[in-house]
């Protein structure tokens, strides 16, 4: 922008020498008629426009004495000059100035940028929750109706698991009565044998002390004969002798013992089977 600035001020300094130079030749031409009738004292600005022109132009109307007229401005180029100088300060320095607030405006529409991208994608990233919030919400209600059903299927579960624990409870005392019914069956059966090996021991005792009585009763039995063939011989040998028996007194005979009303009392025996029945 300042180079076109300075290329038209350039155009337009060009253009006021060009035109300068021909006023110049125009009044060169008419000199020699108007000398005598014109000749008149350079105001200032000629004085001005004369010195600039002289040290512009390197000395090319040095040579000659120029007479203007006084209706003709030749500072005029000079002051146009100045003014577009004073604008092209001003232009540069407002240009400079724009600059500076040009970067420091892109600096906070870049920051705008940066804050307007992050709102962006917060603002994408909640309309996409937002579009999610019906399906979140059919989900929660989906796992409102699980957790109620599994909530009835953990007192399900919980009252099963009582019933279980009361059937294994029942289990394990079926089966603790079953232990000691067949440890109570093996005791019974140990007793048993003890108690048919004492009965069978018992009885063998029993039946040696009826051997012996028996024993016994034929060993008196027979002594009682001996003694019964003794005096039945004597009484013969004395009714042979004297034809008569003497009379003797009789002692009533005792009642025969039938092997069955035997009854041996034996305390220690007894004792005995009674401590084995109790124990």
């Amino acid at each position: 922008m300042f180079g076109s600035l300075r290329k038209k001020l350039n155009n337009v300094i060009q253009e006021g020498f060009i035109i300068t130079e021909n006023l110049q030749q125009q009044y060169r031409q008419s000199q020699t008629s108007s000398a005598s009738s014109n000749a008149t004292t350079p105001t200032l600005d000629e004085s001005i426009h004369s010195n600039r022109s002289s040290s512009s132009f390197g000395g090319q109307l040095s040579g000659s004495d120029l007479i203007l007229p006084g209706d003709v401005n030749m500072a005029a180029g000079c002051n146009l000059l100045a003014k577009y100088e004073d604008a092209w300060k001003l232009m540069h320095d407002a240009n400079e100035n724009n600059a500076l607030k040009a970067a420091q405006v892109a600096k906070q529409i870049e920051r705008i940028g940066q804050s307007t991208n992050v709102l962006h994608t917060d603002m994408t990233d909640l309309a996409t929750c937002l579009a999610g919030i019906p399906a979140l919400v059919a989900k929660l209600h989906e796992s409102l109706e699980t957790l109620q059903n599994v909530n009835k299927l953990s007192a399900t579960v919980e009252t099963e698991l009582d019933r279980l624990e009361d059937l294994c409870e029942e289990c394990e005392l079926q089966e603790f009565m079953l232990n000691k019914q067949c440890e109570l069956s093996q005791f019974q059966q140990k007793k048993m044998v003890e108690l048919e090996s004492y009965r069978q021991s018992v009885a063998a005792k029993h039946q040696e002390k009826i051997r012996q009585h028996e024993q016994n009763l034929r060993r008196i039995q027979r002594e009682r004969q001996a003694v019964f063939d003794d005096a039945f011989r004597g009484d013969l040998a004395e009714f042979k002798s004297k034809g008569a028996l003497t009379k003797i007194q009789k002692e009533e005979p005792s009642l025969p013992v039938a092997l069955e009303e035997v009854v041996l009392e034996d305390t220690t025996t007894k004792d005995a089977l009674e401590d084995f029945l109790n124990g």
